[in-house]
Protein backbone atom coordinates (compact mmCIF):
# COMPACT_ATOMS: atom_id res chain seq x y z
CA UNK A 1 0.00 0.00 0.00
CA UNK A 2 3.47 2.02 1.15
CA UNK A 3 4.35 1.42 -1.81
CA UNK A 4 1.60 2.32 -4.09
CA UNK A 5 1.09 5.69 -2.22
CA UNK A 6 4.63 6.02 -3.70
CA UNK A 7 4.20 5.31 -6.95
CA UNK A 8 1.11 8.24 -7.08
CA UNK A 9 2.94 10.77 -5.65
CA UNK A 10 5.58 10.24 -8.24
CA UNK A 11 3.61 10.49 -11.35
CA UNK A 12 1.76 13.62 -9.39
CA UNK A 13 5.16 15.45 -9.72
CA UNK A 14 5.97 14.37 -12.76
CA UNK A 15 2.53 15.64 -14.11
CA UNK A 16 3.02 18.76 -12.10
CA UNK A 17 6.47 19.91 -14.56
CA UNK A 18 3.95 19.00 -17.56
CA UNK A 19 1.98 21.30 -19.41
CA UNK A 20 -0.26 21.36 -22.76
CA UNK A 21 0.36 23.45 -25.56
CA UNK A 22 -1.82 22.91 -28.43
CA UNK A 23 -3.13 20.03 -27.13
CA UNK A 24 -0.34 18.44 -26.57
CA UNK A 25 1.58 17.25 -23.41
CA UNK A 26 5.09 19.29 -23.20
CA UNK A 27 7.58 19.21 -20.48
CA UNK A 28 7.50 23.02 -18.75
CA UNK A 29 10.78 25.05 -19.90
CA UNK A 30 10.84 27.77 -17.04
CA UNK A 31 8.74 26.10 -13.50
CA UNK A 32 7.00 28.62 -11.18
CA UNK A 33 9.96 29.18 -8.59
CA UNK A 34 10.86 32.28 -6.14
CA UNK A 35 11.91 35.63 -7.43
CA UNK A 36 14.44 37.73 -4.91
CA UNK A 37 15.00 40.94 -6.43
CA UNK A 38 17.37 43.72 -5.39
CA UNK A 39 18.37 46.78 -5.09
CA UNK A 40 21.03 49.45 -3.45
CA UNK A 41 20.44 52.95 -2.00
CA UNK A 42 23.15 55.43 -0.46
CA UNK A 43 21.91 56.34 3.07
CA UNK A 44 23.95 58.32 5.40
CA UNK A 45 27.52 57.83 4.49
CA UNK A 46 26.71 54.00 4.44
CA UNK A 47 25.06 51.71 1.68
CA UNK A 48 21.76 50.19 2.38
CA UNK A 49 20.08 46.67 0.56
CA UNK A 50 16.74 46.09 -0.05
CA UNK A 51 15.35 42.79 -0.79
CA UNK A 52 11.26 41.58 -2.15
CA UNK A 53 10.48 37.60 -2.82
CA UNK A 54 8.06 36.73 -4.93
CA UNK A 55 6.76 33.26 -4.29
CA UNK A 56 5.59 32.03 -7.50
CA UNK A 57 5.36 28.40 -6.50
CA UNK A 58 2.93 26.31 -4.90
CA UNK A 59 4.62 25.77 -1.34
CA UNK A 60 4.84 28.22 1.72
CA UNK A 61 8.43 29.90 1.74
CA UNK A 62 9.61 29.82 5.85
CA UNK A 63 13.04 31.53 5.08
CA UNK A 64 15.10 33.57 2.89
CA UNK A 65 18.54 33.43 3.38
CA UNK A 66 20.83 35.93 0.94
CA UNK A 67 24.57 34.83 0.37
CA UNK A 68 23.81 31.22 0.65
CA UNK A 69 24.53 28.83 -2.39
CA UNK A 70 23.53 25.29 -2.02
CA UNK A 71 24.46 25.24 -5.66
CA UNK A 72 21.00 22.56 -5.87
CA UNK A 73 22.96 19.55 -6.66
CA UNK A 74 22.30 17.23 -3.50
CA UNK A 75 25.36 16.92 -2.37
CA UNK A 76 24.64 17.97 1.97
CA UNK A 77 26.30 20.22 3.81
CA UNK A 78 27.82 21.81 0.75
CA UNK A 79 26.71 25.53 1.30
CA UNK A 80 28.71 28.24 -0.39
CA UNK A 81 28.48 31.50 2.06
CA UNK A 82 28.82 34.58 -0.33
CA UNK A 83 29.22 37.59 1.66
CA UNK A 84 31.99 39.46 2.97
CA UNK A 85 31.08 42.58 4.86
CA UNK A 86 28.62 42.78 8.48
CA UNK A 87 26.22 44.38 8.70
CA UNK A 88 27.01 47.95 10.71
CA UNK A 89 27.14 48.47 14.29
CA UNK A 90 27.46 43.80 13.98
CA UNK A 91 28.60 42.21 17.20
CA UNK A 92 28.79 38.15 17.83
CA UNK A 93 26.26 38.92 21.53
CA UNK A 94 23.74 41.01 20.02
CA UNK A 95 23.94 40.10 16.59
CA UNK A 96 22.40 42.74 13.80
CA UNK A 97 21.43 45.64 15.32
CA UNK A 98 17.84 47.09 14.93
CA UNK A 99 19.33 50.55 13.35
CA UNK A 100 21.18 48.89 10.56
CA UNK A 101 18.29 45.99 9.53
CA UNK A 102 14.63 46.51 8.43
CA UNK A 103 12.24 43.07 8.77
CA UNK A 104 8.39 42.17 7.49
CA UNK A 105 6.24 41.90 10.68
CA UNK A 106 6.63 38.97 12.66
CA UNK A 107 10.04 38.15 11.13
CA UNK A 108 13.77 38.40 12.31
CA UNK A 109 16.95 38.89 10.52
CA UNK A 110 20.07 37.15 11.95
CA UNK A 111 23.55 36.43 10.28
CA UNK A 112 24.37 32.15 9.99
CA UNK A 113 28.16 31.12 8.70
CA UNK A 114 29.28 28.17 8.50
CA UNK A 115 32.17 28.48 11.17
CA UNK A 116 32.94 30.61 14.25
CA UNK A 117 35.62 31.99 12.41
CA UNK A 118 34.53 31.95 8.91
CA UNK A 119 35.23 34.93 6.45
CA UNK A 120 32.17 34.67 4.63
CA UNK A 121 28.26 34.54 6.35
CA UNK A 122 24.99 35.01 4.46
CA UNK A 123 21.57 37.19 6.00
CA UNK A 124 18.68 35.22 6.83
CA UNK A 125 14.85 36.52 7.11
CA UNK A 126 12.61 33.45 8.98
CA UNK A 127 9.27 34.17 11.04
CA UNK A 128 9.49 34.52 14.56
CA UNK A 129 7.40 31.92 15.75
CA UNK A 130 5.02 28.84 14.51
CA UNK A 131 2.74 31.32 14.66
CA UNK A 132 4.25 34.40 12.63
CA UNK A 133 2.76 35.09 9.61
CA UNK A 134 4.93 32.67 6.43
CA UNK A 135 5.14 33.54 2.52
CA UNK A 136 2.25 31.34 0.90
CA UNK A 137 2.34 30.60 -2.61
CA UNK A 138 1.58 33.89 -5.12
CA UNK A 139 2.23 36.48 -2.20
CA UNK A 140 5.36 38.84 -1.90
CA UNK A 141 7.37 39.36 0.87
CA UNK A 142 8.76 42.94 1.28
CA UNK A 143 10.42 45.15 3.91
CA UNK A 144 13.86 43.12 3.82
CA UNK A 145 16.90 45.88 4.06
CA UNK A 146 20.73 45.63 5.81
CA UNK A 147 23.05 48.44 6.12
CA UNK A 148 26.63 48.57 5.55
CA UNK A 149 29.32 50.29 6.37
CA UNK A 150 30.42 50.38 2.72
CA UNK A 151 29.80 48.26 -0.76
CA UNK A 152 29.81 44.52 -0.97
CA UNK A 153 28.66 43.80 -4.26
CA UNK A 154 28.05 39.80 -3.52
CA UNK A 155 24.59 41.72 -1.41
CA UNK A 156 23.69 42.15 -5.18
CA UNK A 157 24.87 39.73 -7.66
CA UNK A 158 24.83 36.19 -5.22
CA UNK A 159 22.35 33.71 -4.41
CA UNK A 160 19.61 33.67 -2.24
CA UNK A 161 18.55 30.04 -0.23
CA UNK A 162 14.68 29.59 -0.10
CA UNK A 163 13.31 27.02 2.20
CA UNK A 164 9.69 25.77 2.20
CA UNK A 165 7.57 25.23 5.15
CA UNK A 166 6.47 21.39 4.26
CA UNK A 167 10.07 20.19 3.33
CA UNK A 168 9.45 19.24 -0.06
CA UNK A 169 11.13 20.31 -1.62
CA UNK A 170 13.88 21.01 1.47
CA UNK A 171 15.10 24.11 -0.18
CA UNK A 172 15.85 26.32 -3.09
CA UNK A 173 18.68 28.44 -4.62
CA UNK A 174 17.97 31.16 -6.59
CA UNK A 175 19.85 33.81 -7.73
CA UNK A 176 19.58 37.32 -7.24
CA UNK A 177 17.98 40.02 -9.66
CA UNK A 178 18.88 43.84 -10.08
CA UNK A 179 15.37 45.45 -9.63
CA UNK A 180 17.75 48.50 -10.47
CA UNK A 181 19.58 48.45 -14.01
CA UNK A 182 19.32 52.26 -14.83
CA UNK A 183 22.13 54.60 -14.49
CA UNK A 184 21.14 58.41 -12.74
CA UNK A 185 20.82 61.31 -14.75
CA UNK A 186 23.70 63.62 -14.08
CA UNK A 187 24.63 67.40 -15.58
CA UNK A 188 27.70 69.10 -14.71
CA UNK A 189 28.37 72.43 -14.18
CA UNK A 190 31.65 74.77 -13.84
CA UNK A 191 31.75 77.98 -12.83
CA UNK A 192 33.08 80.37 -14.47
CA UNK A 193 33.02 78.90 -17.34
CA UNK A 194 35.38 81.63 -19.17
CA UNK A 195 38.10 82.89 -17.73
CA UNK A 196 40.90 85.93 -19.73
CA UNK A 197 44.51 84.75 -20.57
CA UNK A 198 46.95 85.87 -17.54
CA UNK A 199 49.72 83.22 -18.08
CA UNK A 200 50.58 83.90 -14.46
CA UNK A 201 47.53 83.38 -12.74
CA UNK A 202 45.09 80.34 -11.38
CA UNK A 203 41.60 80.51 -11.14
CA UNK A 204 39.73 78.95 -9.01
CA UNK A 205 36.79 76.81 -10.59
CA UNK A 206 33.65 75.62 -8.44
CA UNK A 207 31.64 72.56 -10.02
CA UNK A 208 27.99 72.17 -9.22
CA UNK A 209 25.68 69.29 -10.06
CA UNK A 210 22.37 67.87 -10.99
CA UNK A 211 21.79 64.09 -10.51
CA UNK A 212 18.52 62.17 -10.32
CA UNK A 213 18.02 57.98 -9.88
CA UNK A 214 15.33 55.81 -10.05
CA UNK A 215 16.16 54.83 -6.21
CA UNK A 216 18.90 56.17 -5.05
CA UNK A 217 18.44 59.94 -4.09
CA UNK A 218 21.98 60.42 -3.26
CA UNK A 219 24.10 58.67 -6.18
CA UNK A 220 28.07 59.09 -5.51
CA UNK A 221 30.13 61.45 -7.13
CA UNK A 222 34.01 61.48 -8.64
CA UNK A 223 36.13 63.20 -10.88
CA UNK A 224 36.98 61.02 -13.38
CA UNK A 225 39.22 63.54 -15.40
CA UNK A 226 40.67 66.62 -16.88
CA UNK A 227 41.98 67.11 -20.17
CA UNK A 228 42.83 69.90 -22.44
CA UNK A 229 42.24 71.35 -26.12
CA UNK A 230 46.47 71.74 -25.98
CA UNK A 231 49.41 69.83 -24.33
CA UNK A 232 49.55 70.80 -20.75
CA UNK A 233 52.37 71.55 -18.40
CA UNK A 234 52.65 69.85 -15.26
CA UNK A 235 51.19 72.40 -12.90
CA UNK A 236 48.78 73.62 -15.23
CA UNK A 237 46.02 71.82 -13.27
CA UNK A 238 45.94 72.33 -9.13
CA UNK A 239 43.91 70.94 -6.02
CA UNK A 240 42.55 68.08 -8.01
CA UNK A 241 41.58 64.60 -6.87
CA UNK A 242 40.70 62.51 -9.85
CA UNK A 243 38.54 59.57 -7.93
CA UNK A 244 37.18 61.61 -5.43
CA UNK A 245 34.04 64.01 -4.75
CA UNK A 246 36.47 67.06 -5.47
CA UNK A 247 34.31 69.95 -6.61
CA UNK A 248 36.83 73.21 -6.24
CA UNK A 249 39.68 73.07 -9.11
CA UNK A 250 42.19 75.74 -10.21
CA UNK A 251 43.23 75.81 -14.07
CA UNK A 252 45.86 78.29 -15.18
CA UNK A 253 44.70 80.77 -16.92
CA UNK A 254 46.85 80.48 -19.95
CA UNK A 255 47.36 79.54 -23.96
CA UNK A 256 49.45 79.20 -26.47
CA UNK A 257 46.85 79.02 -29.01
CA UNK A 258 45.14 81.66 -31.13
CA UNK A 259 41.80 79.97 -30.64
CA UNK A 260 42.53 79.70 -26.61
CA UNK A 261 42.54 76.83 -24.49
CA UNK A 262 39.44 74.72 -23.59
CA UNK A 263 39.56 72.81 -20.28
CA UNK A 264 37.08 69.28 -20.07
CA UNK A 265 35.85 67.92 -16.91
CA UNK A 266 34.78 64.65 -16.53
CA UNK A 267 32.34 63.04 -13.39
CA UNK A 268 30.73 60.07 -12.70
CA UNK A 269 27.40 59.46 -11.00
CA UNK A 270 27.26 55.84 -9.46
CA UNK A 271 24.36 54.32 -7.72
CA UNK A 272 24.39 51.96 -5.11
CA UNK A 273 23.35 49.25 -7.09
CA UNK A 274 26.23 49.65 -9.29
CA UNK A 275 24.77 51.61 -12.58
CA UNK A 276 27.16 54.40 -13.04
CA UNK A 277 27.05 57.35 -15.87
CA UNK A 278 29.58 60.16 -16.83
CA UNK A 279 28.87 63.96 -17.81
CA UNK A 280 31.95 66.70 -18.94
CA UNK A 281 31.38 70.55 -18.53
CA UNK A 282 34.30 72.86 -20.40
CA UNK A 283 36.21 75.98 -18.97
CA UNK A 284 37.75 78.27 -21.74
CA UNK A 285 40.32 80.39 -21.73
CA UNK A 286 40.10 83.19 -23.76
CA UNK A 287 43.08 83.56 -26.68
CA UNK A 288 45.70 86.59 -25.37
CA UNK A 289 44.54 89.72 -27.60
CA UNK A 290 47.69 91.57 -29.10
CA UNK A 291 47.93 94.60 -27.70
CA UNK A 292 46.43 97.20 -29.64
CA UNK A 293 48.95 100.57 -30.92
CA UNK A 294 47.53 104.02 -31.78
CA UNK A 295 49.49 105.50 -34.62
CA UNK A 296 51.36 108.51 -33.78
CA UNK A 297 51.11 111.32 -36.45
CA UNK A 298 54.31 113.04 -37.60
CA UNK A 299 55.77 116.60 -35.55
CA UNK A 300 54.22 119.79 -37.55
CA UNK A 301 56.52 121.84 -39.38
CA UNK A 302 58.21 124.82 -37.19
CA UNK A 303 58.06 128.24 -38.96
CA UNK A 304 59.79 131.20 -38.47
CA UNK A 305 57.86 134.29 -38.61
CA UNK A 306 59.10 136.54 -41.17
CA UNK A 307 60.15 140.42 -39.73
CA UNK A 308 58.57 143.16 -42.08
CA UNK A 309 60.78 145.49 -41.72
CA UNK A 310 59.23 148.98 -40.98
CA UNK A 311 58.31 151.76 -43.05
CA UNK A 312 60.98 155.10 -43.15
CA UNK A 313 59.89 157.93 -41.72
CA UNK A 314 60.45 160.61 -43.98
CA UNK A 315 61.78 164.39 -41.95
CA UNK A 316 58.90 166.81 -41.92
CA UNK A 317 59.33 169.61 -44.45
CA UNK A 318 58.00 172.85 -43.40
CA UNK A 319 56.98 174.81 -46.11
CA UNK A 320 57.58 178.73 -45.81
CA UNK A 321 54.59 180.71 -46.64
CA UNK A 322 54.82 182.13 -50.39
CA UNK A 323 52.97 185.26 -48.96
CA UNK A 324 55.42 186.25 -46.56
CA UNK A 325 58.22 189.35 -47.22
CA UNK A 326 61.31 189.13 -46.15
CA UNK A 327 62.74 191.87 -44.09
CA UNK A 328 65.11 194.33 -45.34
Amino acid sequence: MKHNRAIQMLRLACLASLTYTSGVLAVEDNPPTVNVGVYAVHSGGKITYHYRVINNTQQTVSAVAIGRNKQNEGTPDNDVYELLELPSGWNEKFGIPAASSNSPTGWRVSTIAPAEESITHAISWEPLNDKSPKLPAGQTLAKMSVTLDKADFNYLAGHALITFADGSPANLTVPLEPLDYTPPSLTVSLSPNTILSQPNKFVAINATFTSKDDYDRMPEIKLESITASEPLEADDIRDANIGLDDRYLKFRAASKNPAGRIYTVTYSATDASGNQTTASATVTVTAMAAPVTTPVAPPAAITKPVAVAAPAIKPAVVQQDQGEKKKP
